[in-house]
């Protein structure tokens, strides 16, 4: 369930994905395999946020979906200002402690996978 409030003057809204994903970026010839943490708005513009399984660097990134393609589009953020704002937005919402949570249970769900695959 999504969550709406005011936060440094935007108006914002997290929560706004249901279950989970897991996303390979590429970055030239390296792949980065990464976890959904949240799609969420801040001011009528929506980002997804990613979190690196090696490194556990988030990444933001503009969210485009258009259901009707059943596609999805990441875009990159060039805005150094709004990359940094929307970074403080979402740390204030998605503390340490929360990503660490999202990280366990999403490397609980690769292990239990693993069980079932062999």
């Amino acid at each position: 369930m999504s969550e709406k409030f005011n936060l440094h003057g935007h108006e914002v809204e997290f929560g706004k994905n249901e279950g989970k994903a897991i996303i390979d970026i590429g970055f030239g010839e390296n792949v980065d395999q990464t976890f959904l943490v949240d799609i969420f708005t801040v001011d009528d513009t929506d980002y997804v946020a990613l979190l690196s399984n090696d490194s556990s660097q988030i990444y933001l990134f503009y969210y485009n979906d258009n259901f009707d393609d059943d596609e999805v589009n990441l875009e990159l953020i060039e805005d150094e200002e709004e990359l940094e704002e929307v970074f403080h937005i979402f740390s204030h919402y998605w503390d340490e402690q929360a990503l660490d949570n999202l990280m366990d249970d999403y490397e609980n769900d690769l292990d239990s996978e693993d069980v079932i695959d062999e």
